[in-house]
């Protein structure tokens, strides 16, 4: 009977993953097309025998693999692979994250990040850092990062195409330097016996390093299993060598320490988590299934959500460290430090919202409720927030025919309604805010509508619950876990809370608690 359980149970895996490959759309007959730079060592390449090769080719070959996906390997230039993608010809590809083309295709989570470096000759007694590149003849394949930053800079620009062959062209001395990934400047230097180049670390943001496709549904596919393998250390050991140990790039001790106390910080919001959550075993047992479900994908956008900050903190440390005596002034060193300020204050309102989430979940709320006029506390909150407008934003109230009083908390009122006035405020940049509110279905409705941004169709979904969503991997901009608590309120109240959003047209969030109102 075991032999007969543990067949079905093979059988029904096989099926699963079959079924996800036809849902993908790909079989034997119509296999996934792979695009493949022909000159990207180590990552990948065509050998002499016009076989693909690389690190990436090792990856891509055992996550499709995993995923019980045909494929095949369409080989091109790397100035061309990015249209293949963006006009069909390939179904994948491996590419820098850019911010500029993500509203034409598909970012996966990051595999790993990409360091820069500037190559230069040995001989070469200059300083290249983003201070001292004033005139300076400078190589590097097309970028548009690298191009503002080496244009703000002052340094004469040379868009190449082939890096060895800039390398190569370096060390004989047509350049004074090339800027380039740390991987490529270690591989080309040894192989190309370039014995006379060195290259130190820049102070650039580190740039991700993805899988790319206009299939939405194969992106989140390749999501899942890559949070799979980067658990197992499938990943590190293909890419370890190459990634990981690079360098001797030095970080400050003060930056260690500091990240010391944000992994510190963060077990004790897991151990308060983990408290609050055993007071009622019943609450424990489903917070724990909960937990297990999506500790993955919890850590995973924690992580998004931490990363921006860090990378500021680390890459304005390290101007100030690679800066020689005398050569940044003190209020350019006063300015650094202002960031690196900011951005540490921005991961301690992360963390105390974290916290004020877990007291919320864990200990419920405790209701005070009064009888509030309504009129009068929402004016307060325009008052309180008018100078935060825009210039030529108009922030306006829009009351009842009739004055209405609520019996309800105050307290958790102006804390939903002023986050939700706040991120109306900060998104809106012309026309105008306009709050409402009014007796409806034996309680209060309240609504913040406004001419902003408006939401990405990706977020409208999950915007209240936005590092909890399996398909969900925050990339460039992370709004908070300021919706998150306002939801968790809410539903205390026993209410709802929801979004209206068109991008570009603005964007209209509103509540309705159950209270006693009177006209």
């Amino acid at each position: 009977m075991r032999l007969r359980a543990l067949f079905i149970s093979l059988l029904t895996i096989c099926s699963l993953n079959y079924a996800e490959a036809d849902n993908l759309g790909f079989s034997k007959y119509n296999p996934l097309k792979v695009g493949l730079d022909l000159d990207y060592a180590p990552l990948e390449y065509v050998d002499k025998d016009g076989l693909p090769q690389g690190l990436d080719v090792e990856l891509t070959q055992k996550l499709l693999k995993r995923m019980d996906v045909p494929y095949t390997y369409s080989p091109n230039n790397w100035e061309n692979i990015s249209g293949d993608v963006i006009n069909g010809r390939v179904d994948l590809a491996m590419m820098v994250y850019s911010p500029y083309r993500k509203t034409i295709v598909n970012y996966s989570r990051a595999v790993f990040r990409l360091y820069y470096q500037v190559v230069y000759r040995t001989d070469d007694a200059g300083v290249f850092d983003m201070r001292n590149l004033q005139g300076r003849e400078i190589a590097y394949m097309a970028s548009r990062p690298i191009t503002d930053t080496l244009q703000h800079a002052g340094a004469v620009l040379h868009v190449v195409r082939d890096l060895p062959q800039a390398l190569k062209e370096l060390s004989g001395g047509k350049y004074d330097a090339v800027i380039c990934f740390r991987y490529q400047a270690r591989y080309h230097i040894h192989h190309l016996e370039l014995d006379n180049l060195t290259a130190d670390d820049l102070a650039l943001t580190p740039r991700e390093y993805c899988y790319v496709s206009t299939n939405r549904d194969l992106i989140r596919a390749i999501d899942r299993e890559l949070v799979k393998m980067e658990k197992s250390g499938i990943i590190d050991d293909i890419y370890g060598d190459y990634i990981t140990h690079l360098g001797n790039f030095h970080i400050p001790s003060w930056v260690w320490y500091t990240l010391a106390a944000l992994v510190l910080a963060f077990l004790v919001v897991v151990v308060v988590l983990q408290r609050n959550g055993s007071r009622k075993l019943k609450r424990e047992m489903e917070r724990a299934q909960r937990s297990e479900r999506l500790k993955g994908v919890f850590l995973a956008n924690i992580s998004h959500a931490l990363r921006t900050p860090l990378n500021a903190i680390i890459g304005f440390s390290d101007v100030l460290r690679s800066s020689g005596e005398g050569l940044i002034s003190y209020a350019d060193q006063q300015e650094l430090l202002g960031h690196i300020n900011n951005n540490g204050q921005q991961l301690l309102y992360f963390i105390n919202e974290l916290l004020q989430l877990s007291d919320i979940e864990g200990n419920g709320l405790q209701f005070q409720r009064v009888d509030t006029d309504i009129r009068e506390v929402v004016d307060g909150y325009c008052k309180e927030l008018q100078s935060n407008l825009h210039e030529g934003v108009e922030l306006r109230v829009e009351p009842p025919a009739k004055p209405i009083t609520a019996t309800l908390d105050p307290n958790l009122l102006r804390q939903v309604s002023m986050h939700l006035l706040s991120n109306a405020i900060r998104h809106t940049r012309q026309g105008s805010i306009t709050i409402s509110y009014e007796k409806r279905k034996n309680g209060l409705y309240l609504s913040v509508a406004d001419t902003g941004d408006g939401l990405p169709e990706k977020l409208k979904n999950n915007i209240f619950t936005l590092l909890h969503d399996e398909n969900t991997f925050v990339q460039d901009e992370n709004p908070g876990l300021g919706l998150s608590i306002c939801k968790a309120i809410i539903d205390a109240c026993h209410g709802t809370i929801s979004v209206e959003s068109e991008q570009g047209h603005g964007s209209t969030f509103w509540f309705w608690i159950p209270c006693q109102v009177k006209e």
